[in-house]
């Protein structure tokens, strides 16, 4: 165990399930304890916190059972239940990109069983984090739509087309589609039917003596619902035949909506429709005239109507008035289609001879009859041009009991024909349902209860890591972000549902922007009881890169399964799974508590599974994917209460494991076994350490940072050990931070350290080795373009280095920059490489110069003011120079690079410019083709530092200026102050000054302004991005293809080909490459990337 942490924050509850800590990748921390999950920023543990507190949900409304049920085998555990308390089971961090600034998405599992997401409140300004999607509520939507996977609501056989319409379904991100219609409800007729039966003596009684009655009423869709992830329908003429094609809304730009069809194509939808008109039949290609009348083409999809089965079962003269001969109805066979009855009167039969109603109609394209059951036939939706609505006609029937009835005469003609028509025989198997009289829930059997909530309670949630694939490698992604990840929800009935979420097709920081986009796309029945852990992983070194997800079970169970990628993005069909059964570990009867996986970048084909029971045994599994060999690594009793958090670090190379019985212990892989290593002792200091009392009895989670340099855990205290006036009440538990940047990897330790370092009363030779090999590797990790630019822990580290010796920390980061010179000036003195390493700034990769700049402002040069870095470059290095001579030469590196970094923001900025001239008008006006703004202060600042700018960009340049006439909408030459409307000169792409205005006592006022860091134009007065580590600021955003150039060479019609100009566009700072964000007041939450 550590001997002390360097910083810990108290809890206001205390956690109670395993992995009860995360940590995200905009360096945000997350602890779920009892009902609240706090989000802390470790970069400032003692300042504000995001909350999200879980109020008790209402109960899933499946139905009801009998109260003699309660007591039945499956229902005697619920019963007997007296755990009201709502807390957090699971919680999991996203990937960048999924949440509308960027960020990342919490998902967060109750014992309720409920799955909600949930984004920072970057524009409500509030410590509650906001709400974005129920996965629970979606889930519940499309389960009953297919009646959980049962026969139908009364217990009749399904017709033979709902295959059809199941595979049609498609389950989006918004509410259920009754929920969010808006329309009345009108009771129309009141029509009783008495169902009458002749027993063995002759007698004519009521049926059960059951009263059937009848009414209708109108459910409206108002066309105002249209909005992102809407199930829609659109009308298509074929001939005489009208069929309604089910799509998805992509995107709404107002009277037109672009429409995602199953076999992914798609087509821009235009609405409108006469007003005067109130009672329109079915509209085709917009704007159709149908008696006379105009009605849209596209609607809401509206899933409700069908008749039901116990509409023809007696005769009744109020019914002819409900349905009659002629009447237009939509008859759904493997599509849904609708058949006016105007043009071809549909005839309806009734076919008593069976129990099952049928329906005979006349399709208007053949003149041909069709037979079908009746839940597959509805009353044809009508249009309502002064609500703007669709209207459903809704019929529905219910049966009363009768509280009296007498003996009838049997010799009655009439009476025997109406028993032969109305009695039927019950069909073998049928379950008790019903509906209670006043519209109460469905009667349901304990079984079916039992069955319907263990598919709903979630009991694990898990984000998969993000898959990208390229616009053109996908279907209707033109506006996509680029992002895309599958959350997972394990539930108690053993199966997992995969939810995939795509990035916003925009970012934006203003409030009331996009919402999520959560589509149902697959289920798969992994184990036979409770799914407890599941952990992610990819495999990129097959021919398609592939997906592998690890799930364990409450019965010991352990597998393995495996999709390919591009198959899971492409999946639309939920009951045909995409993963596949890789292998399984052999079950034992203790359950799996905690998984980690891990897939080393230095053997993508070989995985590294940690497993934690709840019995304190470890066990560790190597798989080689190309052969699907799987062995053993062993197995370890190293605790003796439940594991409750596994972290893999270095590479897996290292492994960290927490229990319940408050044990926290070090491992590293050597001969594919585990060994345990001690844990680095010392803290490098205690940065924001708060005063905890040292009275912890349990471990409840641990999780890496970033850049494998810290790890944070979550511990409660022993209740007896506090002081109960004081400490009981406010501290339940803490989330303490640990330094690992000094883990010994190696079972021996034989290496010479880069330079010639004495210990310090602080640290020993061996460990000061340590943290440089350490830190060295967690700087090339970030040579990864796909790696977030999140280097908080190890600027923390550096800096806390930085305290003993400023020496050392300046020997590290010079072994790093010399490292991309190859071998020129290996061993060589730290003054010459600072001296000679601007000149080679341009063959270095954009990642890069990005994390040199971060590092000389955070730690070199942390002592300078930032304002000081960024407008007095020339005055600081003069000024620097009579006092310390290498802080000049990183002042000059700093330069350099920031000044190389423009250049290339200019290069591919004209670049763009070139390629859109030879682009398709379709591309750029469909906003597919990304075109630069401020060409002209581009053009100034070129004229500017003509003296130092390449040659490549006054190439570029002059070739642009003779588009100059074309151009003009990305040129604004005369800018003008936001204050007092005066001229502002071109003196610097930073700040700007403007020519000021004389005021009454004859002195003049100049107003500082800002400029945009992407197109050095003036920054409007609306809100803008901020970043948080070179405080500059921006308006516009840049192509991700430009954080990503290998060096300043750019050729024009290489990235063009490359679709460079219409890559997502993505927050990031041009010259610091970190995630922009919208700036919080000081008293709000807010990231810390460095």
């Amino acid at each position: 165990m550590p001997t002390s942490h360097f910083q810990a924050a108290a809890l206001v509850a205390a956690p109670l399930y395993p992995d009860a800590v995360a940590w995200s990748d905009e360096n945000f921390v997350a602890v779920a304890a009892g009902h609240i999950v706090t989000i802390l920023n470790p970069a400032l543990l003692d300042g504000p916190r995001g909350l999200i507190t879980l109020p008790p949900s209402k109960p899933f409304e499946i139905g009801v059972v009998e109260r003699e049920d309660l007591l039945s085998g499956c229902l005697l555990p619920i019963c007997l239940s007296h755990d009201t308390r709502l807390s957090i089971r699971s919680i999991s961090w996203s990937n960048l990109g999924l949440a509308p600034n960027s960020g990342c998405l919490l998902a967060v599992c109750t014992t309720e069983g409920r799955v909600k997401l949930y984004r920072q409140p970057f524009s409500e300004f509030c410590a509650e984090w906001i709400e974005v999607a129920d996965i629970t509520d979606l889930f519940l939507d499309y389960l009953l739509q297919i009646n959980f996977g049962e026969s139908d609501p009364e217990g009749l056989p399904e017709s033979e087309h709902s295959d059809d319409l199941m595979t049609s379904t498609r389950v989006q991100g918004c509410k259920g589609r009754l929920a969010g219609s808006s329309g009345k409800m009108t009771l129309r007729r009141q029509p009783s039917l008495c169902l009458l039966e002749q027993d063995a003596s002759g007698v004519v009684s009521p049926l059960c003596a059951k009263q059937v009655v009848m009414n209708t009423e109108l459910v409206s869709f108002p066309c105002t619902l249209f909005k992102k992830g809407s199930s829609v329908e659109v009308l298509n003429q074929n001939g005489k035949e009208r069929i309604w094609i089910s799509g998805t809304v992509k995107r709404v730009d107002g009277p037109k909506v672009h429409v995602l069809f199953p076999g992914k194509q798609a087509q821009w939808v235009e609405y409108k429709s006469d007003p005067n008109n109130v009672n329109g039949s079915s509209g085709i290609n917009g704007e159709t005239l149908l008696q006379d009348c105009l009605v849209p083409e596209i609607r809401l999809s509206m899933d409700v109507g069908h008749f039901p089965e116990q509409l023809f079962l007696a005769e009744c003269s109020d019914l002819k008035e409900i349905l009659s001969i002629g009447q237009a109805v939509e008859a759904w066979t493997h599509d849904r289609r609708v058949l006016n009855g105007l043009e071809s009167s549909p005839s309806i039969a009734l076919n008593r001879a069976q129990w099952k109603s049928l329906i005979h109609v006349a399709n208007p394209s053949d003149g041909c009859h069709v037979t079908l059951d009746a839940p597959c036939v509805r009353l044809a939706p009508f249009w309502n041009g002064e609500l703007k609505s669709w209207q459903v006609t809704v019929i529905k029937i219910k049966t009363e009991d009768l509280e009296l009835f007498e003996a009838v005469d049997t010799n009655s003609k009439l009476l025997k024909e109406k028993n032969k028509r109305l009695s039927f025989p019950e069909p073998t198997g049928r379950s008790n349902k019903k509906r209670r009289n006043g519209g109460s829930p469905l009667l349901i059997t304990a079984e079916q209860y039992f069955s319907r909530i263990v598919m709903l309670s979630s009991t694990v949630v898990a984000w998969s890591p993000i898959f990208q694939l390229s616009p053109n490698n996908t279907c209707d992604l033109n506006n996509w972000s680029g992002n895309c990840s599958v959350l997972a929800v394990g539930a108690k009935s053993g199966k997992i549902s995969f939810w995939r979420i795509l990035g916003p097709e925009c970012y934006s920081i203003e409030q009331g922007m996009a919402s999520i986009n959560a589509m149902l796309v697959g289920l798969l029945e992994a184990h036979n009881a409770w799914i407890t852990a599941i952990s992610w992983g990819i495999i990129e070194s097959r021919a398609k890169p592939s997906a592998v997800l690890v799930t364990g079970c409450s019965d010991g169970s352990v597998r393995i399964w495996l999709a390919e990628i591009e198959g899971l993005l492409r999946s639309s069909e939920v009951h045909h799974s995409q993963f596949s059964l890789l292998n399984e570990i052999i079950p034992t009867c203790v359950p799996i508590s905690v998984l980690s996986l891990n897939t080393p970048s230095k053997s993508q084909d070989r995985l590294l599974l940690a497993v934690g029971k709840g019995s304190g045994s470890l066990e560790i599994w190597i798989c080689d994917v190309t052969c699907c060999d799987f062995q053993a690594a062993g197995s370890y009793e190293v605790h003796s209460q439940a594991v409750t958090g596994l972290a893999w670090a270095f590479d897996g190379c290292c492994l960290y494991s927490c229990s319940q019985d408050n044990s926290f212990r070090g491992w590293i892989m050597h001969d594919k076994s585990l060994h345990e290593m001690p844990i680095p002792s010392n803290s490098l200091g205690c940065s924001s350490s708060s005063d905890l009392p040292d009275a912890f009895d349990s471990c409840f989670g641990l999780a890496t940072s970033p850049g494998n340099t810290a790890l944070a855990m979550v511990r409660g205290f022993d209740k007896e050990l506090l002081n109960p006036m004081y400490q009981a009440r406010s501290q339940k538990a803490a989330v303490e931070f640990f330094w690992i940047g000094g883990q010994q990897l190696e079972l021996s330790l034989d290496r010479n350290l880069g330079f010639d370092i004495e210990a310090c009363s602080w640290f020993s030779k061996k460990e000061l080795a340590l943290w440089e090999a350490n830190i060295l590797w967690s700087l090339k990790t970030y040579d990864n373009i796909d790696k977030p630019l999140v280097a908080w822990d190890v600027i923390a580290a550096l800096l806390a280095l930085k305290q003993f010796s400023e020496d050392y920390v300046e020997q590290i980061l010079v072994k790093w920059i010399s490292s991309w010179f190859r071998s020129s000036y290996l061993g060589s003195f730290i003054d010459e490489i600072l001296l000679h390493a601007p000149r080679y700034l341009s063959m270095i990769h954009s990642r890069q110069l990005h994390l040199l700049n971060i590092i000389c402002r955070h730690v070199i040069l942390s002592e300078i003011k930032s304002d000081l870095l960024d407008n007095g470059r020339e005055k600081l290095v003069s000024s620097e120079s009579g006092q310390h001579e290498q802080s000049s030469l990183w002042i000059g590196l700093l330069i350099s690079s920031e000044r190389e970094l423009r250049e290339r923001l200019v290069a591919f900025s004209l670049a763009a410019v070139l390629s859109e001239k030879r682009s398709s008008k379709s591309a750029t006006a469909a906003g597919r083709y990304w075109l630069p703004l401020g060409m002209a202060q581009m053009e100034q600042w070129i004229a500017v530092n003509s003296d130092c700018v390449q040659d490549q960009i006054k190439l570029l340049a002059s070739k642009v200026k003779v588009l100059d006439n074309r151009l003009s909408h990305l040129y604004d030459a005369e800018e003008r102050c936001t204050f007092c409307s005066a001229s502002v000169p071109f003196e610097s792409p930073e700040v700007a000054y403007c020519n000021g205005e004389t005021c009454s006592d004859g002195t003049d006022r100049h107003h500082k302004l800002e400029r945009c860091a992407i197109t050095m134009q003036l920054c409007p007065t609306t809100t803008l991005w901020f970043c948080a580590c070179c405080k500059r600021r921006t308006s516009k955003l840049a192509p991700v293809t430009l954080f990503s150039l290998p060096n300043s060479h750019l050729d024009p019609k290489s990235l063009k080909k490359s679709d460079a100009f219409r890559a997502p566009l993505k927050p990031l700072c041009p010259f610091c490459g970190i995630l922009l964000q919208r700036l919080q007041p000081r008293f709000l939450l807010s990231a810390s990337p460095v």
